[in-house]
């Protein structure tokens, strides 16, 4: 069971529910286990005989139809919005994509008022310990759960990644055959599928330069040389891999920072088992986490919740800061065991007046310096969704 199944059936009476997430993160899973609950059916755009049925609109005799893949259809939007318009008392929809679905959707904001969208993120410390909870943001990283298990989940998280099969498999073998067949899958398919870019080649060649700039401000021009094509270009390529859910940007925080970086860009993988550096993999990981964090509690409602990261013109940076409704919220740091509290933490969190966390790849940490709470990322990643 996923966290997120029991509020998509409770919204899926009302709207239809739009579920993005990448590739082979679950999509499917979920969506087949709600049709058996629900009595309906399942179509998938990439089958020929599931497309002429979708088309012909076969399915609207059906309680509850799931349209897998629907977006790679040019016209999809005005096809739901007919439908919902039409049939919305008496059909239930639930529509799945691996790309995202909001960035496809502003061409013309015509299922306004008609979706519910979610986002299903790779497995986390607390959804894998506690799938059945979800805590409010109020509640969440102020309570902590040092337990074994935490840390036992934790740590094959960091290693094999928190997409289902290789983390349940839990084999370097078996990790190494679904890393390879998931790149080609997302190379020679889902980027020749939904994009005009032919060079192919180049576009792996990126994914595979990326894994060495996790967490570091991103060097546009440094990829345009290793790769030998237009700057531009190397812009395009990266919000396609963005829209494919391969990566994801995090943005300095400027508002009412006078000395606060506005253009960089750090960026990160929702694979992030495919990092070597420990440092970068651990530190992608939380951004995982808190990233998901603000997806599940924006998604459910209970705020705008944004994630960026804090870096000015002296170079003091934070890795990560949680904003509310465009207010910082929450300034986390990373360290692999370092538990003296890090100089540009306690700046920003006494700048900003907010609570501050150090959060320590070491296990059995929980202390208090200051206005500073340092604890260990079994601990603290088990409170979030």
């Amino acid at each position: 069971m996923r966290s997120l199944q029991p509020f998509i059936e409770q919204d899926l009476g009302k709207k239809i529910v739009l579920l993005g997430g990448p590739r082979q993160v679950g999509k499917t899973h979920l969506a087949l286990h709600l049709t058996k609950k629900l009595l309906g059916h399942y179509y998938n755009w990439d089958d020929a005989g599931d497309r002429e049925h979708i088309l012909k609109k076969g399915f609207l005799h059906d309680q509850f139809v799931v349209l897998d893949e629907l977006h790679k259809y040019e016209r999809w939007k005005g096809f739901l919005k007919g439908l919902y318009d039409k049939y919305h008392q008496n059909l239930k929809m639930m529509v799945t994509g691996s790309a995202r679905m909001d960035v496809y959707r502003r061409g013309g904001d015509s299922l306004f008022g008609r979706h519910y969208h979610f986002r299903l993120h790779p497995l986390s410390v607390g959804e894998v310990l506690n799938p059945k909870q979800i805590l409010p943001p109020e509640n969440s990283w102020s309570m902590e759960t040092p337990h074994k298990e935490n840390n036992e989940v934790f740590q094959q998280l960091l290693k094999f990644g928190g997409f289902p099969e290789p983390f349940y498999t839990a084999t370097e073998k078996e990790h190494e055959r679904w890393s390879l067949q998931r790149r080609e899958l997302l190379v020679r398919q889902d980027i020749r599928d939904l994009t005009q870019i032919h060079m192919l080649g180049l576009v792996e060649h990126l994914m595979l330069l990326l894994p060495n700039h996790v967490g570091s401000v991103l060097s546009l021009h440094s990829i345009k040389e290793n790769l030998q094509v237009a700057y531009n270009t190397v812009g395009q390529w990266l919000q396609t891999l963005e829209r494919l859910y391969i990566c994801f940007p995090l943005k300095p925080y400027s508002t009412k920072m006078r000395r606060s970086l506005h253009k960089s860009s750090k960026v990160y993988l929702w694979d992030w088992s495919q990092i070597e550096n420990e440092g970068a993999r651990f530190e992608n990981l939380v951004a995982s986490h808190l990233l998901k964090a603000t997806h599940v509690w924006r998604d459910l409602g209970h705020g705008d919740f944004e994630l960026f990261f804090l870096r000015d013109r002296d170079r003091r940076e934070v890795d990560f800061c949680v904003c509310k409704n465009k207010k910082p919220w929450l300034i986390v740091e990373t360290k692999l065991a370092e538990t003296q509290v890090s100089e540009p933490l306690y700046y920003y969190s006494q700048k900003l007046s907010v609570p501050a966390i150090q959060v320590v790849a070491k296990k059995g940490i929980s202390q208090q310096n200051g206005p500073i709470k340092i604890i260990s990322a079994d601990s603290f990643l088990a409170t979030l969704p």
